[in-house]
């Protein structure tokens, strides 16, 4: 039963390979890192000033930079879905 052929719109193992792997490498190497780096460091910031463990500040950052790169993302899409839309016109 393994060797059933896919449906035109399955995609194949190396195909959900190389666009979950890059992901997920990053992600364990982000892991690690947040994992090694368990200090209390002390953030200032305009008049923001207070001290948090390492790996907890890494995760803000990671999520704030994850958030930024979702929303050029999309507005890229948008904008280009747009322009290709009036292009047809």
């Amino acid at each position: 039963m393994s060797d059933s052929p896919l449906l035109p719109d399955q995609p194949t193992t190396i195909d959900q390979v190389r666009r979950f792997g890059p992901p997920a490498l990053i992600a364990l190497i982000a892991l690690l890192f947040v994992v090694q780096n368990t200090d209390s460091v002390p953030f200032s910031f305009l008049w923001f000033e207070f001290v948090w463990p390492l790996w907890i500040m890494l995760l803000v950052f990671m999520a704030i930079g994850g958030a930024v790169f979702y929303g050029v993302a999309r507005r890229r899409r948008w904008r280009k879905a747009r322009r290709d839309g009036r292009d047809a016109e």
